[in-house]
């Protein structure tokens, strides 16, 4: 005959750990992205709104919604500050160039982050170059 068990307090949800499974660069949270850093989300927004027209087809648009999660998922990690200091720096300098319509410069900076940072950046870095290349090939 034992007692009634103690009352458990239920268990904290845990802090996230990473974009959750169905999140896009609409969807994503941007509230809390630092100031400075929404430079990013804008730029990035504006690439993909540029190269949009160019999916005409369904293999490029099914494409172009893979890019959207990839980038979506770097939105999410700037809003939770789950960025390095070095690779926001790089994104800066690559927006800089994409804003300025100097492809070969923001593909040159997408390179040196593949090679220095892809840990850390392998999710979205794969969008960032398709981005580039059509977005470059548009001229």
């Amino acid at each position: 005959m034992g007692g009634p068990a103690a009352a458990q307090p239920p268990p904290q949800p845990a802090a996230p750990t990473g974009p959750p499974a169905h999140i896009n660069m609409t969807t994503a949270d941007v509230s809390k992205v630092p100031g400075d850093q929404k430079a990013i989300v804008g730029s990035l927004n504006n690439l993909f709104n540029a190269v949009m027209p160019a999916a005409n087809t369904p293999p490029k648009k099914r494409e172009m919604e893979d890019n959207s999660r990839r980038i979506g998922a770097l939105f999410w990690k700037l809003n939770e500050s789950q960025v390095s200091a070095k690779v926001v720096q790089k994104l800066l300098q690559m927006c800089a160039a994409l804003d300025a319509g100097n492809w070969p410069a923001a593909q040159h900076i997408q390179i040196e982050l593949t090679a220095s940072d892809w840990d850390e950046c392998s999710v979205w870095l794969t969008a960032l170059k398709r981005l580039i290349k059509i977005r470059q090939a548009m001229g």
